[in-house]
């Protein structure tokens, strides 16, 4: 019987946690069972390619409720599907480890926790985050191609990690051909073809607008503007072949001669790994140093780098990416790039890992006492001290936002694939309540009806399906429990209504 190991990534603003963790689940030996447990809406996609996967809401989200009571409710989800799934490992990607997290592998038995950590951090940002890296048996970080522009606070503490290569979900061998890559986006042959893929954020939508404009309409180029799997684009102008959600999009790299791309972690390895000469618009982030990466890129000569997207240098940094001489150049030297293969190095580290014997138990976290106990660097001594906290120990002193409670719970259990948009209407219909005090409680991995809806929504792995499998028993009891845990930390809705083929004889436990 296969041992298992468990991937946890936060919400995050894109796709990073989760490739990475796919890029690694994709390459370990057969040995070991990947299972994912992730905060992203983006779980979907998780699970077209062929991962078990459980979504459980972000404390962002319609529904969630104060940071605190998330936080809770988060700690029962996962010590549950940690005691339930029993993995040698549990591999954490995120910039920030949760306290739940914290808390539930601390008492996980036979259990190891690795914290798969990018590096590239903001100089200052994230403080108290490194911090909790003594509550995990090791690190793993990946490499960064721009290693040389990194002056984040991992670097301090590099020798303390295991260190791979940089991390790209696609192997050489996986892209599509160019033509029948063309063919498959539906672009015309012959020409000249620019991909823009800025991902997704309130600041994306004008510098996706400007680098469509511009290009829209030359007779030299061929443009094809991807929407995110999270976010879709609103409009195309005419001539621009809109890629509706394409994941991964790596496939599709020899479609194209150059990239317009965000300077993320992913994107950015991933179009240097394929040879894509490209422009970088940094987007802003809380820990992630995307301007080094653009500036790296600029001085190595494998792309252009805006400063932002509301730089007014981008529409000459097209003309320039365009110069067919300049674009020469820089496919020249990222033909001279050599590339580990980091996801391979970390499948084979976390099999070794989790092959090895195991601790009989874990000592409880302790963190409070800890923190206290930590000596104060003269910067953390001039901040207030809410700021000094870890940032989810702040829900102690200050709850800034409160998300409220949902009044009306909708059990969508069963729902027949292509059906929920419509039965969720209906189900709205009778309801006082307005979406954000709706929260629906779904086997269904079909997100975009809930997501354009604008309900708060948690899942439920459905009869089958691997999480409910390695729980044992039987799925109803299965089904109870998460019911269980996704209500907690909640007051007793004043509503509750069932849609799809199950849940109805399971009102009376929620009502």
């Amino acid at each position: 019987m296969a041992e298992r190991i468990l991937f946890v990534t936060s919400n995050g603003t894109g796709l990073g946690h989760l490739t990475r963790s796919m890029a690694i689940a994709k390459r370990l030996d057969g040995a070991f069972e990947p299972l994912v447990l992730t905060l992203s809406a983006a779980a979907p996609v998780v699970d077209r390619l062929g991962f078990p996967v459980e979504y459980v809401a972000s404390y962002a989200t319609p529904g969630a409720g104060s940071d605190w009571r998330w936080s809770r409710r988060l700690r029962g989800r996962l010590r549950t599907a940690i005691a339930e799934a029993a993995p040698r490992l549990v591999v954490f990607d995120g910039a920030h480890p949760y306290q739940a997290l914290i808390d539930a592998i601390a008492g996980a038995r036979g259990t190891r926790a690795v914290w798969c950590r990018r590096p590239m951090w903001r100089p200052g940002s994230n403080p108290g985050a490194l911090a909790r890296s003594e509550f995990f048996d090791a690190v793993l970080e990946p490499g960064e191609l721009a290693e040389r522009e990194d002056r984040g606070p991992t670097v301090a503490v590099r020798e303390q990690a295991h260190l791979v290569g940089p991390i790209v979900f696609c192997d050489p061998e996986e892209l599509v051909p160019r033509a029948e890559a063309e063919r498959e986006l539906g672009l015309e042959p012959g020409k000249v073809n620019v991909l823009v893929q800025l991902g997704q954020g309130p600041e994306v939508a004008g510098a996706v607008t400007r680098c469509l404009d511009h290009l829209a309409g030359r007779d030299d180029v061929q443009v094809a503007a991807l929407s995110s799997t999270i976010a879709r684009l609103l409009t195309v102008p005419e001539g621009v072949v809109h890629l509706n959600a394409t994941y991964p999009m790596s496939r599709y790299f020899a479609a194209f001669d150059l990239a317009v791309s965000a300077a993320g972690y992913n994107a950015f390895h991933e179009l240097c790994r394929f040879g894509v000469p490209a422009l970088y618009v940094p987007m802003p982030r809380q820990t992630d140093d995307q301007p080094a990466r653009a500036r790296y890129a600029a001085e190595a000569g494998i792309g252009l780098g805006a400063d932002g997207p509301d730089s007014d240098r981008i529409e000459t940094l097209l003309d320039e990416l365009l110069d067919p001489g300049r674009r020469a150049s820089m496919h020249e030297r990222l033909g001279e790039l050599r590339f580990e293969d980091g996801a391979a190095q970390a499948a084979q580290w976390l099999g070794k890992l989790a092959a090895a014997q195991a601790p009989a138990g874990r000592r409880r976290s302790g963190w409070w006492r800890r923190w206290l106990r930590r000596p104060l660097s003269s910067a953390r001594r001039a901040a207030p001290f809410a700021a000094r906290l870890p940032l989810h120990a702040a829900a102690f002193v200050k709850q800034t936002i409160v998300r409220r409670p949902p009044r009306t719970v909708v059990l969508a259990l069963g729902v027949t694939e292509g059906a929920l948009e419509r039965e969720l209407e209906g189900a709205l219909a009778r309801t006082p309540d307005p979406p954000g005090r709706v929260l629906v409680i779904t086997d269904s991995l079909e997100f975009a009806p809930l997501l354009r809806a604008g309900v708060g929504f948690e899942h439920v792995p459905g009869p089958g399906e691997a999480q409910a499998r390695v729980a044992g028993g039987d799925y109803h009891e299965f089904l109870s429990r998460r019911l269980a845990l996704i209500l907690a930390e909640r007051p007793r809705p004043r509503r509750a209504l069932a849609i799809g083929d199950r849940g109805a004889d399971l009102l009376p436990e929620i009502a």
